[in-house]
């Protein structure tokens, strides 16, 4: 058996296969004669079928399997060992001739793509910007607002406002004002005072008192046909025979308030005692902001980082060959969805060729340590999407520990590591300026 490489050119090359029958005739015979001993033919005792009735039987299918081992084997073996760097995987070439089993000599032709040579440049005068989200006073307020309306809760009040939510008893009224024989009546509904559509009947819900009675046009308060089937439990379709009418009975006035500034609502965003007075509190949640300000400006700068460097490195890539070899890997893949996503792909693969390349040549790489701080960053930001800003180290150092015991994630984590570690390199690498920036000016940068 011999493989043959035959470069096409840089990006692409051939592989042939040579095998010869003697090459898989040895295997072949050891699968057919454990096959002997576990088949179950009827007329015949396990293990004593003829060797010919079963080379007649499975022969064929068991040579196909062997030479697709052993042509799978060599082209992987030829890879290693020739330390090929190649794209993808490799595919039948399209003039393959059909293989006819009578032959004692077989020959498979395999493209492969082969990865290209390049050089990354970059020097200080490659310029990138690193946007500082400017956090005032405004910005500290409103986040101040947002822990104080979590921390709110739902009281009893005399007299309703347009914030307010009543507890009522609904009963369905006639044209005439009367209760409708066997209409609707509900107990303990709610009805938000700022959800009704119509000014004029929310103008009559705001300053009322528990125990007051009025009679409302439901559908002109609530015109939209799903809140209102939500609201007296029925389906859409019984609307059209429900009353515009209903006497409401309020049992309840009540209004959600906000938390205040106390202790309560510091030891439940930081912790007990963490922090212990309203300077404190501010100076905290400005010092936080400025500190999840901080990772978008990075993100942000690492796109642009990035996007430098893919656009200012040339590389060329084997672009026929990759559309054949997404089509082969992904047969319900659409023509259409195809074009839309093969640039993406592109795009893509050719950040993690750089990725490689820079890695490479300047010997960066990732350890247990960097593992370690990436598993944890991972945790803080999910908890923090929970409101949860301070975590205890023993809690990160536990958690971010089991979560290495997965070995499927910690691909995904050695991947985020070593592209962190390369990012960095390109910022040192160039000039970056700072430019102040407001929060909304920032996210108008994503659009």
């Amino acid at each position: 058996m011999e493989v043959v490489l035959n470069q096409i050119d840089e990006l692409n090359a051939t592989l042939t296969v040579n095998v010869a029958d003697s090459d898989i005739e040895e295997r072949v015979e050891k699968t057919l004669k454990d096959y002997r001993r576990k088949a179950n033919v009827p007329g015949f005792r396990p293990g004593n079928v003829p060797f010919g009735l079963i080379k007649k039987m499975y022969g064929q299918a068991v040579r196909v399997e062997e030479l697709n081992k052993t042509v799978s084997n060599a082209i992987n073996d030829y890879i290693v060992e020739n330390k090929l760097n190649v794209l993808g995987d490799p595919l039948p070439n399209e003039s393959q001739k059909q293989i006819d089993l009578e032959n004692k000599e077989f020959s498979f032709v395999f493209d492969i793509a082969l990865a290209p040579e390049f050089e990354v440049k970059l020097s200080k005068k490659d310029k990138l910007t690193k946007y500082v989200i400017t956090v005032d006073d405004e910005m500290v307020n409103s986040e101040i607002e947002r822990y104080k309306q979590r921390m709110g809760e739902v009281a009893d009040i005399k007299k309703s406002t347009e914030k307010s939510i009543l507890k009522v008893d609904m009963i369905e009224l006639t044209e005439n004002g009367e209760v409708k024989e066997n209409g609707l009546e509900l107990v303990d509904s709610s009805i938000s005072v700022n959800v009704i559509k119509d000014e004029k009947i929310k103008k009559e819900l705001v300053g009322i008192e528990a125990d007051t009675i009025k009679d409302i046009d439901i559908k002109l308060a609530y015109p939209n046909e799903t809140e209102l089937s939500s609201l007296l439990g029925i389906a859409k379709e019984e609307l059209e025979n429900t009353s515009n009418l209903f006497r409401i009975t309020v049992k309840l006035v009540r209004e959600y308030k906000a938390g205040e500034l106390n202790q309560k609502l510091f030891d439940a965003v930081y912790g007990e005692n963490e922090v212990k007075s309203e300077e404190e509190f501010v100076e905290r949640v400005k010092e936080d902001l400025i500190d999840t300000h901080s990772r978008d400006t990075n993100y942000k700068l690492s796109l642009d980082a990035k996007d430098k460097v893919v656009k200012k490195t040339e590389v060329a890539l084997p672009e026929a060959f990759l559309e054949r070899w997404i089509k082969a890997s992904n047969q319900e893949l659409k023509e259409e969805e195809l074009k839309n996503e093969f640039p993406r792909f592109l795009e893509h693969l050719k950040w993690t060729l750089i990725k490689t390349n820079i890695a490479k040549a300047n010997e960066l790489k990732v350890n247990n340590e960097d593992l370690l701080e990436v598993a944890k960053e991972r945790i803080r930001a999910q908890v923090a999407q929970y409101g949860i800003m301070s975590i205890p180290e023993e809690f990160l150092e536990k958690h971010a520990k089991e979560s290495l015991e997965d070995k499927e994630l910690v691909n995904k984590l050695y991947e985020q590591a070593l592209e962190e570690k390369v990012i960095d390199y390109i910022k040192e690498a160039v000039k970056v300026e700072d430019k102040e920036i407001s929060l909304e000016e920032f996210y108008k940068l994503f659009t």
